[in-house]
Order: C-alpha cells, then structure tokens, then sequence
C-alpha cells in the first residue's frame, strides 16, 4: 500500500497541476481531489484488511478521481 501511494501520486499531481493551469472549475477540481485523498485513505484501510474485492472498487474510483481531472481539462 506505502508503495502504491507513491506510484500514484504522480499521475494525481499532475492532474491537478494540469486542470488548475486549464482554468477548470476551482470548485471541481477541489472535489475531486479531496475524494482521492479520502478514497485512498480507505483504500489503505482495505488493504491492511486484507479485503482485494473492496479495494480494487477503491482503487477504481480513486483513478476515476485523476481520470476526471484530466477531463475537466480539456
């Protein structure tokens, strides 16, 4: 889990980076990234849980979060 935090700060910075440079709405960029941190603090959650299904939804919906930055860029 410590390991894939630091993978996947990367594609998360630079969309958010890459939205506010984009002028996308401060409001949506804001929700967005709040509901990666908070989804990937229950993503930990679940993996020191031992729980692989739940945590791959997480994990999903968490690279939705950066997926949607990304959109709301263009």
């Amino acid at each position: 889990a410590h390991r894939n935090s630091f993978e996947v700060f990367a594609p998360f910075a630079a969309a958010v980076i890459i939205a506010h440079l984009a002028h996308a709405p401060q409001g949506r960029i804001d929700i967005l990234a709040e509901s990666f941190v908070v989804l990937r603090v229950v993503y930990i959650a679940l993996y020191m849980a031992d729980l692989a299904g739940a945590r791959s939804v997480i994990w999903t919906a968490a690279f939705g979060c950066v997926v949607g930055l990304f959109v709301i860029s263009a």
